[in-house]
């Protein structure tokens, strides 16, 4: 049985504090809950009956608490602020972080950066499989990969907020009527632009350890309900064609019900060391 800490109460911390306070994750039980918005934190402390975890709005008393000081499991899922604002500390301290704002690992020497602080305090980067698939697949074959392409197609309301609206603003997503290429490009660029929606392209850039291999194409379409993701990866090995069509979450459209899924068997995996599946 292992603890588990939550920074940020959106859909995914709720999802994951739920399902361990029900004991769908028998395994854990919750140690804290962390969110800058004290109508979430009231949310968290009406709604969970089992485990009653102490819940902070400030870094400040949330790093000198006895929870967390007993809880080994610290789950990012608030936004890469948060990332940037926590992710050093939590390693220093040897806890094992499973981080879902993974757009900020593609900058190189932040990532390296918190690395280097999970080796010298023997911590634990967990990346998510998150709305995707096949990542197991794409790392055995990383050094034989040439290319890989993914393109990402979601319904309007999906995309709706991105920076990329705020820089052009002749597209009006509730105007749009057919299918439309909004991006096509480097996956930093895409981190910038869509910081909402792209974790599945940072997760692809950290599993083949090259960024610069991976091409991005971001598409809207009105006349679709899913959220869909196809990989093409080729390379001396053959060619993998992966396709994944998400039903989005119903609390939050911009996440997709298997990202919600992927991140319970994150919390699944981290507190039972017995089985191992995949590489």
């Amino acid at each position: 049985m292992k603890k588990v800490g939550i920074i940020g109460f959106g859909t995914i911390g709720y999802q994951i504090a739920r399902s361990i306070d029900k004991r769908i994750l028998s395994s854990a039980r919750l140690g804290f809950i962390v969110d800058s918005s004290h109508g979430r934190l009231e949310i968290a402390k009406s709604t969970l009956t089992n485990d009653k975890p102490q819940t902070f709005s400030d870094a400040d008393s949330f790093f000198h608490s006895e929870e967390y000081i007993d809880t080994p499991i610290v789950v990012e899922s608030a936004s890469g602020v948060a990332v940037r604002q926590y992710a050093r500390h939590i390693l220093s301290d040897g806890k094992y972080l499973i981080i879902f704002s993974v757009g900020e690992l593609v900058d190189d020497t932040f990532m390296k950066e918190l690395e280097s602080e999970a080796v010298e305090h023997t911590g634990v980067i967990h990346i998510p499989t998150g709305a995707i698939a096949g990542i197991d697949a794409i790392k055995s074959v990383r050094n034989h990969l040439d290319q890989l392409t993914i393109s990402t197609t979601k319904n309007p309301k999906s995309l709706a907020g991105a920076p990329y609206f705020d820089i052009y603003k002749n597209i009006h997503l509730h105007e749009l009527t057919d299918r439309r290429v909004l991006y096509e490009g480097d996956v930093r660029r895409a981190v910038e632009l869509f910081p909402s929606n792209v974790n599945v392209f940072a997760a692809l850039a950290l599993a083949t350890g090259n960024i610069t291999k991976i091409k991005v194409r971001i598409i809207v379409d009105p006349n679709i309900q899913v959220n869909r993701h196809e990989i093409d990866v080729k390379g001396g090995f053959g060619n993998l064609q992966i396709v994944v069509n998400n039903v989005p979450h119903p609390e939050n459209p911009r996440t997709s019900t298997l990202a919600v899924l992927s991140a319970l068997e994150a919390i699944r995996s981290a507190c039972n060391e017995t089985i191992k599946i995949g590489s």
